[in-house]
């Protein structure tokens, strides 16, 4: 049977390999999710955006050369197709509202249940805003996750 939903496209940028190695197998079983590529620094992520100009970008906070802020602060995500979901370790709201400000449109936390992370790359492709946080009630403008 054909598919018939437009396929999402995603670039993921994290700098553990078991962890995107993970990611790509959790997302392989989404049939509308396809992965175009994968980055384990910020640099790398920059060159591939630009490149693959993927839907979707999961982007790890936390990496070498380049962190998530600085790629949300150096890439101009109006030239491209390309929706932030940032995923992260920790639950420091103060980074997490800045790459929200920044541009990012989800916020999923690394810890968080698997079909948490495929609900909120469908929200924040079909253009919604998805962020999880321990206390959504402090910025219940970002905290639309359903």
């Amino acid at each position: 049977m054909a598919k018939t939903k437009q396929q999402i496209r995603v670039l993921v940028a994290d700098d553990h390999a078991i962890f995107r190695d993970g990611l790509r197998k959790l997302l392989e079983g989404d049939e509308d999710i396809t992965i175009v590529g994968e980055a384990s620094n910020g640099g790398d992520c920059i060159k591939l955006l630009s490149k693959l100009k993927p839907d979707i970008l999961l982007l790890d906070l936390r990496m070498p050369d380049k962190d998530g802020l600085a790629v949300l602060e150096e890439v101009n995500f109006d030239s491209l197709p390309t929706r932030v979901v940032v995923l992260t370790a920790a639950e420091d709201d103060r980074d997490v509202v800045r790459a929200m400000r920044l541009g990012a449109r989800g916020v999923v936390l690394k810890q968080s249940a698997t079909d948490l992370l495929v609900k909120s790359i469908h929200r924040v492709f079909a253009g919604n805003l998805a962020r999880q946080s321990h206390d959504c009630r402090s910025h219940e403008s970002l905290c639309q996750v359903g």
